[in-house]
């Protein structure tokens, strides 16, 4: 079984945001289908260029293996008579599947009990099965802005051009039959578009390892990690040589990886004139604009950067010159914008803003401001922070204002830095101009934190705003489809009072920005406040089981509880992972299980303690008086290992119980009583986690 299946498809030049998701779904899902068709012991690897997608699959064999299907049919009352006797319909699905009626027997089907055969299916030829599958998957992966081409009946990330697809054991030998978009599968492939465009017949070659050296010497690199490990290193030389360094970007470094075939760089200048723009600016327009590397000498921004080439040379000089050409270009309209924008005072902009719209059902950005500081004061005051109201109006009345400036309407990626660095420019506190410049940092999980408690407050305002409006306004997320990005906007607010942090509960500020949106609410008011306090326990949920790297139940256990105080969430997570190894909690999780039932069931009851009269009872009375002021004070120093080991002394005193007392007995004052016992047990365990949900370590 050492078949190797490779196809390639040469394609128009394909955007570099969708590269990585195709070779995602093209793994995932030929392993699925080979799986399926009944492979075993195979690999599957996926490699691009910004003009291939190909597909290589080893450990095959030539022909596919046979195996069996299960195939239900007619329910079982339809098959059979009263008597047991066959019907029409069972003799027809036998009949039909070339089975006797007597091998038909009783199968569990989706919509109850059907009658199921075994059927028989011989293994065809690999290079059949896998065109196939080729041409059932490949038209089918997700892409973003798919192109129609020809008479518009193909669609796809960009048109195809040409299809290679081979078989072989040791060497492609065999084409496999393939059809897609229009084009045929053929045996042979073009190199490098400029430097070797001539046909490359892939008949013959040994392999994948084969298929690789003879694209690479057509000067064609298939491994993106190759290409920007190649990259990495150019652009470290061709920054020493003019004694520079390389502003690191490693996200950049990956997306010219994905905008070639044949990695290569190119040092361009930056005219002096230009240096004299904040950083910020020039480094988001050869970033953002020209997909250019930003070289620093001793820190500061050095007259070159360094543009992708796709090929090893430029002999000529013109793709240098046209990069600079086109770089300066973009950095002097962003002078002049920068200039003009100077020329209006920043904090005098609040009028032009009220005729901004942030949401045709929400206001304008002028109206979301003013909300802003309102939640932003209450989450300030709740967090214990410490920050002067006059602060925080002064944040929120400047934080929108740079959408009205000439950059940020040529430049939007430049949103909040450029509020920065004008409300810095203009002699704001230095809280104040950070506030600004990071209310859109971080952006989910990534990127880095808000700079003070200031600008940690006012981003989180920002964002529980816009969630708190949009889920007022029906705007709710559903499936894939989150066009405002409510999820990044809420892990962001996760995070944020996590790593700030902020010790401010999420559910009560959900609430209190419901109310300041009361007026655009849509629906009833209490449905929009559970549907935005479910949504942002998820992104909680996502943060645990993610970044703080705790598990799935783990993480149900402390949420079940309580939640909102995200810091303390994080930490009564991380407690109860650590110390849920430890012998007694298995034993004490099936027990609280059973005082959660118990109490659910037949209500907390009133407790009357004279009524006690069994060991057991006085036992747990005990043991539950002590470990309520353990918990308490743990709770209050944040040390939750020790208040969930003070949770397990309870284990044994709540076996016994349970062994030697009938709870629900007849006289119902007592019943009432051992009910209200539990009844504080379960208190105390929701201090710190429902361990009910913890399975046996």
């Amino acid at each position: 079984m050492n078949g190797e299946f490779l196809i390639e498809l040469l394609c128009e030049e394909i955007p570099a945001n969708a590269l990585p998701s195709i070779r995602e779904q093209l793994t995932e899902i030929f392993c699925s289908e080979l799986a399926e068709a009944g492979y075993e012991g195979f690999t599957v690897r996926v490699v691009s260029t910004v003009r291939r997608i190909v597909v290589h699959a080893a450990g095959l064999p030539a022909q596919q293996p046979d195996r069996e299907e299960e195939v239900f049919g007619p329910p079982v009352r339809a098959a059979f008579s009263s008597d047991g006797s066959p019907t029409p319909a069972a003799l027809g699905f036998a009949r039909g599947l070339g089975v006797s009626v007597d091998s038909l027997r009783v199968a569990q089907g989706p919509k109850g009990e059907v009658v199921a055969a075994t059927r028989q299916l011989p293994g065809r030829p690999s290079p059949e099965v896998l065109g196939e599958i080729c041409e059932r998957v490949i038209p089918g992966l997700h892409v973003p802005k798919a192109m129609r081409w020809g008479s518009g009946e193909h669609t796809f990330v960009r048109p195809v051009h040409r299809i290679a697809a081979l078989f072989g054991d040791g060497a492609f030998t065999e084409k496999v039959p393939a059809s897609l978009f229009g084009v045929n599968s053929n045996c042979s492939t073009v190199g490098h578009r400029v430097t070797s465009p001539g046909r490359i017949d892939v008949r013959g070659v040994k392999g994948f390892a084969g298929y690789a050296a003879l694209l690479a010497k057509a000067g064609v690199v298939l491994d993106a990690e190759e290409r920007r490990r190649t990259l990495e290193g150019r652009a470290a030389a061709l920054a020493a040589e003019v004694g520079c360094e390389v502003r690191p970007d490693s996200g950049l470094l990956a997306e010219m990886a994905e905008l070639v075939e044949c990695p290569g760089l190119l040092r361009g200048e930056i005219a002096g004139r230009f240096l004299d723009l904040p950083e910020e600016v020039l480094v988001t327009t050869l970033r953002h604009h020209q997909k250019c590397l930003v070289l620093v000498r001793e820190g500061v921004v050095a007259p070159y950067f360094l543009a992708v080439c796709d090929r090893l040379d430029d002999p000529q000089g013109h793709v240098r010159r046209g990069n600079e050409w086109v770089a300066g270009a973009r950095l002097a309209d962003a002078a002049f914008f920068f200039t003009q924008d100077r020329k209006t005072p920043f904090a005098s902009r609040r009028e032009a803003l009220a005729k901004v719209v942030f949401h045709q059902k929400l206001g304008t950005f002028a109206q979301k401001s003013k909300v802003v500081e309102a939640l932003a004061e209450s989450l300030a005051g709740a967090a214990g922070v410490g920050l002067a109201p006059e602060m925080v109006a002064r944040a929120c009345g400047l934080l929108k204002l740079d959408l009205t400036t000439s950059m940020v309407g040529e430049f939007p990626e430049l949103q909040g830095v450029m509020g920065g660095i004008y409300a810095r420019l203009e002699g704001e506190p230095e809280e104040v101009w950070h506030a600004v410049a990071d209310q859109y940092v971080p952006v989910g999980l990534e990127g880095l934190l808000p700079r003070g408690p200031l600008a940690a407050v006012v981003g989180v305002a920002d964002r529980l705003d816009t969630l708190a409006g949009l889920f007022g306004a029906g705007e709710v997320p559903s499936g894939s489809t989150d066009p405002f990005a409510l999820r990044r906007a809420a892990l962001a607010v996760v995070r944020i009072a996590a790593e700030a942090p902020l010790r401010c509960d999420l559910q009560e500020a959900a609430h209190r920005a419901l109310l300041l949106r009361k007026d655009m609410v849509a629906g009833e008011m209490n449905a929009a406040v559970a549907a935005l306090s479910e949504f942002l326990q998820e992104r909680v949920r996502f943060y645990l089981t993610t970044v703080a790297g705790v598990s799935p139940e783990v993480a149900d256990a402390v949420l079940a509880a309580r939640w909102g105080v995200v810091p303390d969430d994080v930490a009564r997570a991380r407690a109860l992972e650590a110390v849920r190894g430890e012998e007694v909690f298995g034993p004490l999780a099936v027990a609280f299980k059973r005082v959660r039932n118990m109490v659910s069931k037949s209500g907390e009851g009133r407790f009357v303690g004279q009524l006690l009269r069994e060991p057991a009872e006085k036992e747990l009375l005990a043991a539950i008086s002590k470990a309520e002021k353990e918990v308490q004070r743990t709770v209050e120093r944040g040390d939750y290992v020790t208040g969930l080991r003070a949770l397990a002394t309870l284990a044994a005193p709540l076996d016994t119980f349970f062994t030697d007392v009938l709870v629900i007995c007849e006289d119902k004052d007592l019943r009432a009583t051992r009910l209200a016992l539990l009844a504080r047990v379960e208190k105390v365990f929701l201090r710190l986690a429902d361990v009910s949900r913890l399975s046996a370590p």
